[in-house]
């Protein structure tokens, strides 16, 4: 056996014996760069001193972003002639280096070192991030430059962002005055969901100053664009989040029945139904997720709550044969108690004789002013009418369009630079961020919310 196949056959050993824990980070090498080290040093020395690299890099990957990969320059420098043990030592005074501000972007062991980090950071903010075995581009990795001090100019809120938050202003403030008026006509307590993001950012978190101390205010996540008929929220499909509510919060619905306001918006029909009340996909899936509550009440007595919620009649044998239903049923019962069910109700700055819930065209069920009887309401904040439908509409709503801020990382979003600096890979932010977008628009909507008279 030749000493390159005697080599070989060791780093392949190592990566069996390591179960490919240091072959994810480069450890495997090609006849070329073996022969690298046989230039140096013996065939059994060469295979020391990788046994010592591999039991070293280990070590240091910690199944985080500060582990090293091998790199060209990495492989070259630990063939080269000289002791491992010293090469080890000097390595680890080059990664300790940048973590104190030592950097030094003119060394090219140090500079290589932070391929890995440069690897992460490619993953996660480059590519998608779904696959852990990707490496970045080295040639682009080598490009990296040096990078001047972070800069920033704060975000001004100008011109037609500016026209369209006069028309989002107002509809969160006829969304207060809703709420002021629900509460004052009832004794039991509200909670406001604020569903995450259009309902939190452009209709509760703007008011949120005015209902801090008579309402519950709660911001779970129900995404819309994943939704379906038969959704009933509990986790975000491969990503792992909780969509929906908590336990301790499913308890307090249990326990207090409060009143529940479900804040959403969705985007502008076409046609004939553009007028509707609309309710959005995430607003129809919470409602299914209230038909499971509902059920858990009502000891699956269906005949209890069916006619207070605006369902068609086939939705709920069919929704209840669902798997997300059953394993959200199962999920909580522990945590609902038999009782009184939920009425379902909808509000929109607009009542329509009908309404679009998600999918399906319903009969709408009119918010029940004065009275106990327990409710969740589902709200739309969007006025939908525009200065072309009305000449003699709100000042706030003329020369704007519904909908506009949805999305509002369209409008603005930063980009990353990566590159060097004196912790050794760094990165700079390019640009305004999105959420200082966000809070530009709100403190304006906060401003003019005021002035209408809040």
């Amino acid at each position: 056996m030749s000493d390159v196949a005697k080599v070989q056959a060791a780093i392949e050993q190592i990566n069996e014996e390591t179960k490919g824990s240091v072959q994810r980070y480069g450890f495997d090498f090609d006849n070329a760069q073996i022969g690298l080290f046989l230039q140096n040093h013996s065939a059994d020395e060469t295979i020391s001193q990788l046994r010592q690299f591999a039991e070293w890099q280990q070590h240091v990957n910690r199944q985080n972003h500060d582990g090293v990969t091998l790199t060209p320059v990495l492989i070259e420098y630990i063939a080269g002639s000289g002791n491992i043990a010293d090469k080890l030592i000097e390595l680890d005074r080059l990664r300790e280096d940048a973590r104190h501000g030592r950097f030094d972007p003119s060394n090219p062991i140090g500079r290589d070192l932070e391929f890995h980090r440069f690897n992460w950071a490619y993953r996660e903010e480059i590519a998608d991030g779904t696959d852990p075995a990707l490496n970045g581009p080295y040639e682009d990795f080598v490009k990296l430059p040096v990078l001047p001090a972070q800069t920033h100019d704060p975000f001004v809120l100008d011109g037609q962002h500016l026209i369209e938050a006069r028309r989002i202003a107002y509809e969160a403030y006829l969304l207060l005055g809703f709420l002021r008026k629900f509460k004052a006509s009832t004794s039991r307590p509200v909670v406001v969901v604020g569903n995450d993001r259009y309902g939190r950012q452009w209709g509760v978190e703007p008011i949120e100053d005015y209902l801090k101390d008579d309402f519950k205010l709660v911001f779970p996540r129900v995404p819309s664009h994943k939704s379906t008929r038969l959704t009933v929220p509990d986790m975000i499909e491969r990503v792992g989040i909780r969509a929906g509510f908590h336990r301790e919060f499913i308890q307090y619905l249990s326990d207090e029945m409060p009143h529940v306001v479900v804040v959403d918006a969705r985007n502008v029909g076409q046609g004939k139904d553009r007028e509707l009340m609309r309710m959005s996909r995430g607003a129809r899936d919470y409602a299914n997720w209230f038909i499971a509550f509902n059920d858990l009440r009502a000891d699956g007595d269906v005949s209890k709550y069916d006619f207070k919620m605006p369902h068609l009649a086939n939705h709920y044998p069919e929704l209840k044969k669902w798997y997300k239903y059953v394993e959200v049923e199962r999920k909580m019962r522990p945590w609902v108690s038999p009782g009184e069910t939920y009425a379902m109700t909808l509000w929109a700055p607009t009542i329509t004789d009908e309404a679009l819930l998600g999918d399906f065209k319903v009969k709408t069920r009119k918010v029940e002013y004065g009275s106990d009887e327990a409710q969740v309401v589902l709200a739309n904040p969007i006025v939908y009418k525009t200065d072309e439908d009305d000449p003699n509409i709100h000042e706030n709503l003329r020369g704007n369009r519904p909908y506009y801020y949805d999305g509002p990382e369209k409008f603005v979003k930063h980009t990353l630079q990566f590159g060097f600096g004196d912790y050794g890979l760094e990165s700079r932010v390019i640009g305004n961020t999105t959420d200082e977008f966000v809070e530009a628009v709100q403190g304006f909507m906060k401003q003019e919310i005021a002035r209408l008279g809040a």
